[in-house]
This record gives structure tokens, sequence and C-alpha cells, in this order.
């Protein structure tokens, strides 16, 4: 951490999250706060210690309350309108029993008490980091120039790519407020070093492994932030109950099939979390969870939507200085950004791309006033792909011919791999799809501005070509390409054989294939207009501008509604 603390990009950041930390604090008496017991539809009752309650009833917590765990999925589940505050309940109660599970597992491993108070300090501080539509705002801020520079120094530090929140929770954890109000008013027991705590919690929250003593000590990370950690437990399970989803997994046969197991690392040990092998299936059942969830709620096209309209909304305050700081991103709440629209008249943010309405953006959001599809771009609407590059057709026809013209000839001399050149010639629907959302998808607010550009100025041509009169802009066209969705690491060595020996979840199920297979399948990318444009001629421009006239799609009529 003091080489992460040193650089310019953490400094900058972190002093403007230090005021607002000692803001939200500074009137907080955290005296009189004693223990409780919390019920919980997921996770039932749970004991919360003094100090823990200190820090669930502080503002630094309180204020998740007001930010929802599922974004805007709300305007499409209205029943899912639990906060980040029920989800960092949920996941300090997912942490005590999964320690107190690993404990009785364990022959030769024991959980101290320490340690266990240091991973429920880093469920309850893991998603402190959160604004306004959880991670939607995160696409925000996370690509702010100073943001994007300390994502780096990250990565050169710790090799590892952390989301924004997590980093934002790192820094208000290793605050100068937070760890004076944690050192002068909660009652942690035994608090020694706060300095190594806290740099410890936030090192866990970002995925970073703690080594101590020449232990490498990369379970109290996994626990909290790893392949099955007590994150994913929670929201899957939240999320899902909370939509009325009938998705389920068997977590008790999860958590008693989870250990610590020791390893020998050159001239280190390291305490792994691993899973047995007859545990696995547990997993499979948790991917296939996460997997529904994306499918079902969060790449659901009217969530995608709706989170576009918030995006080309935050995106204005920021260019009219409405928004200009991380504390700002951290002390709005969703009512509060929706009111910031008030009294911004006919000011245009986006010159060149036409008027933004933010009145009318914040309306259309709290009275659900969408966009509709005008395309849908998925593997259903493609029809079989050829593409042709130049030799390859030739060298495939050279070797078909010597095939034909000698039944007994033996295809192993062949000095390539025959089906790897016919696929490399033949592409399927799936690599076409692969790389098609290469190309557009995750792209940055401005690039994604430019496309919409491209496709307004040619349905001023086609409204022109039919002399109709164009009274809309850039702003009421969305282009929607979703990131492809990542399911951890299945590669890694975290399943422990019966013969002692550690395999990767990858040994017993194929989940990178299911990832691909997802991606490729269940994937969704999206061009939406406002009522303003006729749909048919939008539909005309997609041809031209998104597939550039070189593929043939299905009759893409039966996939919408025109």
């Amino acid at each position: 951490m003091k080489e992460l603390k040193s650089k310019n990009s953490y400094q900058i950041i972190s002093e403007d999250v230090n005021n607002f930390v000692k803001a939200k604090l500074e009137n907080y008496n955290a005296r009189g706060v004693e223990a409780k017991t919390i019920h919980d539809p997921i996770w039932g009752s749970t004991d919360y210690s003094e100090w823990e309650m200190q820090l669930i009833d502080s503002p630094l917590l309180q204020r998740l309350r007001n930010i929802s765990q599922v974004g805007l999925a709300v305007l499409t589940y209205p029943a899912a309108r639990h906060s980040r505050f029920e989800h960092t309940i949920g996941v300090a109660a997912a942490t005590k029993r999964l320690v107190d599970r690993i404990n009785v597992n364990c022959d030769d491993f024991n959980i101290k008490p320490a340690v266990k108070n240091k991973l429920v300090l880093a469920a309850l501080m893991h998603d402190v980091g959160h604004c306004f539509y959880s991670h939607l705002s995160e696409t925000v801020y996370g690509n702010l120039k100073d943001f994007m520079l300390l994502k780096d120094d990250i990565k050169k530090i710790y090799g590892i790519k952390p989301k924004a929140h997590e980093i934002l929770s790192l820094i208000i954890v290793n605050s100068d407020a937070f760890k004076d109000f944690f050192a002068n008013s909660v009652n942690y027991p035994n608090k020694g070093n706060i300095n190594k705590l806290c740099e410890d919690v936030g090192k866990i929250i970002i995925g970073a492994d703690i080594v101590e003593d020449n232990r490498i000590e990369s379970y109290q990370t996994a626990i909290i932030n790893g392949s099955f950690d007590v994150d994913k437990l929670d929201y899957i399970k939240r999320d899902s109950y909370t939509a009325g989803l009938a998705l389920d997994f068997d977590i008790e046969r999860l958590f008693t099939k989870i250990k610590v197991h020791t390893i020998p690392i050159g001239g280190q040990i390291e305490h792994r979390l691993v899973i047995q092998a007859n545990g696995v299936t547990a997993i499979e059942e948790l991917t296939f969870c996460k997997i529904m969830l994306f499918s079902y709620i969060y790449y659901h096209q009217k969530v995608l939507i709706t989170e576009d309209i918030i995006k080309d909304y935050v995106q204005a305050l920021l260019k009219l200085d409405l928004i200009n700081t991380y504390s700002d991103f951290l002390n709005l709440d969703e009512p509060a950004l929706l009111a910031l629209a008030q009294g911004q008249g006919d000011k245009k943010p986006f010159p060149q791309y036409g008027n933004i309405d933010l009145m009318q953006l914040a309306n259309n959001i709290r009275n659900r006033i969408l966009p509709k599809r005008c395309l849908e771009i998925s593997q259903s609407i493609i029809q079989n792909i050829v593409v042709e590059e130049p030799g390859k057709k030739d060298e495939l026809e050279r070797m078909l011919k010597e095939i034909r013209d000698n039944p007994d000839y033996d295809i192993k001399t062949l000095d390539v791999d025959i089906n790897n050149m016919i696929s490399y010639y033949t592409r399927s629907n799936e690599r076409y799809i692969a790389g098609f959302m290469s190309k557009f998808e995750g792209g940055t607010f401005n690039e994604i501005l430019k496309i919409r550009k491209n496709l307004h100025d040619v349905l001023v041509d086609i409204y022109e070509s039919h002399n109709e009169k164009v009274d809309f802009d850039v702003f009421d066209i969305y282009f929607v390409f979703p990131s492809v969705v990542s399911y951890g690491t299945p590669g890694e060595k975290n399943v422990l054989g019966r013969d002692g020996k550690l395999m990767s979840i990858n040994d017993f199920v194929k989940l990178e294939q299911w990832a691909s297979s997802f991606n490729a399948y269940k994937w969704r990318g999206y061009v939406y207009v406002t009522s303003k444009i006729n749909k048919e001629y939008a539909l005309e421009a997609c041809r031209t501008v998104i597939f550039e006239d070189k593929i043939e799609l299905k009759e893409l009529r039966s996939f919408l509604k025109f």
C-alpha cells in the first residue's frame, strides 16, 4: 500500500474522498450503540456486535440505503427495490457463517478471531465506495482521467484490475478521516496497528492477497473477493429473490465443502481457499444462476436502455460542471441526482450533437418513458456467413482436390490441419458474433456518441430522400452494446481432489465454454430510437452504419414490433 499511496493519482482522489468521509462522520456519535440481532430473508437472524453496529449505524453505511443494488432494474422488476445496505448486511452475515464453517471443515487450520473480525470489517466496508445506481455510476467516474491513471497504477503494483467502486472503498477505508473515526469511536477488539488493519482490508476489497511472515494468506481475500466469495453468494440469492426469479443453488452444500488448504510456493507457504471436488456441483449451480441473472435482469433490454439514458444525463451534468468531484458522486443519492436537472433550461452540454434536455431525461426516468428498439443484434438475426481471405480459398481447394483425386490419401500427411483451415475459411455465426462484439462492446461514451452521430447523419439523408422533415437529433438515438459477461477464473487451481492434489473448476465443469456459449447465443446488442424517428428508416440506417451492408440478415421484423 505504501507504493500505491505515493502515486499522484491516488493522492489526488484520496484528498477529495477524505473530505467526503470527514464531512459524513463529523457529527456522528457512536456512543450508546449496542449489539443487535438483524433479521434478513436471505440469511435469517444474525447477531452483530457493538463495534459492527457502530459501523452499520454510521452515515457512511447508512447512505447505502439510498443506492439501488440493481440500479435501474427496479423499473422492470418492481419488487427488486433492495439497496446496497441490505446487500452489505447480507455479505457480513455470510462471512460470519462461512468463517465458522471453515473452522469446522478444517482439521489442521483455524481462522483466528482477529482474522474473522478483519474479514467482517472488509465485508461491511466492501461496497462503501458505491455511488448512485451502483455499477452504472462507476462506468462514468471510473473512466475519468485521474481514475484511469489510478487503475493503471494498481494494475502495475498488484497485477489486478479491480472495479471502480472497490477502489473507492479502499480509499475510504484508508482515509485519515476514517482511521481517526475508527480509532476513537469504534470499539473494535484489540485494534493494534490501525494502519496495517485498514491496508489489509483495502487490499482484500480490491482482490489483492495478504502476505504476512512469509505466508500468503490468499484465503482472506478469496472469502470476500474470489471465485466463490460471499459477495456473489449474497447478490445472486438476493437479486433473484427480490426479482421473483426461481433461481437457487445449494449454499449449504457449498459451505460444507469449502476449506483452507496449505500449499508450498517457493520459499513461502500459501493458505488457499479451496472447494472439495465433491462440492463442485454447487459451483456449477452458482455459475448457472449468475448466467441467468445477467440474461434476465442485468442485460434485460429495458434495463439497458434506462441505464443508457442515465449515462447521457450524468455525462451532461459533468459537462455542465454540476458534478465535478468524486465526493459529488459519493454524496449524491438517486433522488438528488435527478433533481439536479431543475433550472438548467436549454443549456447544451454537447452542442455539436444536438440538444439534450435534462429535465425531459429526468422525467422520462421517473415516469419510465423509454425509447423503442429498432434493432436487436444477436445470433438469431444473422445468416450463415462465409468470410473469404486472400489465398485461403485456393489453399483449401488444393487440399480438397488432392483428397478427391486419391481415395487412399492419408490426411495426416497434410502440412496443415484441414479442420482449422475449413474453420478459418468458413466462420460460424458464433465466431462472427464474437468478432462483432469485440468491435463495439464496452465503448466509451465519446466512442458510442460518434456511432450515434453516424446513425443520425445517415437517417437525415434517408429522411431527405423521402422529402420528410427532420426534427430529431443524436440524443434521440441510443446504441447499446453491453460488455461480454465474465465468470471469474475457472482455470485457477482451487479444487481439492481426494488425493490432495489441486485442480481447476475447468477440470470438472467447462465454465469457459459456458461463458463463451452465453456470450455468443444469449448476448444482445440494441439500437433504440425515440418516437420522433420512423423505426423503418432507423433500421435502414442500421444496416448501413452497423453492418456496412456486408452481411446477410434474416427478416428483422420477426424479432421486433413494427
